[in-house]
């Protein structure tokens, strides 16, 4: 009776590690670091740049375009200041859904606050595969993109298709 008892726990006990692992996605630079400081796995990020605009104060962006080849999603951006200053930031998740979906904001970071009056246009590119890493096949997943300076959200469909979600 006692080694039953003790082998259920033991079973338990790795259930539950197993799960503490398998959920600590969040926090995590995206493991391409080609993109650099581009593409981010957070959150905590996420959330509180889809919380800010709601009263976003610095330099407003537009997505203009919004095109997916493969595993590639670019995002063309209409704004001030640089490229650099720019970042797209999943939330760590995927939805578990046929197709699978997962959520992206483009936020734009002010340097020192400096507002950019003039306007430039710029094409962000996520490789949604080396994101997603193995958790996904990056080509059929549908990609929900928000704007992180005003609600102008769009839904990317595995066949390139864009929407705009009420």
């Amino acid at each position: 009776m006692k080694t039953h008892l003790s082998k259920c726990v033991a079973f338990l006990f790795l259930i539950v590690l197993s799960i503490s692992f398998s959920c600590n996605r969040e926090n995590n630079i995206s493991p391409d670091p080609d993109n650099g400081p581009l593409v981010q796995t957070n959150g905590t990020e996420y959330s509180k740049l889809l919380a800010g605009r709601e009263d976003f104060d610095g330099t407003p962006f537009e997505i203009t375009k919004v095109t997916r080849e493969g595993n590639s999603l670019k995002i063309d951006v209409t704004g001030g200041g640089g490229i650099e200053n720019y970042k797209v930031v999943w939330d760590g998740q995927l939805m578990l859904s046929y197709p699978m979906q997962a959520r992206l904001v483009v936020a734009y970071d002010t340097p020192d606050g400096a507002q950019d009056a003039a306007m430039h246009d710029y094409t962000l590119e996520v490789d949604l595969q080396k994101l997603f890493g193995n958790s996904a096949n990056a080509s059929e997943v549908i990609v929900h993109l928000a704007n992180g300076s005003k609600k102008q959200d769009k839904v990317v469909d595995p066949n390139g298709s864009t929407s705009n979600p009420k």
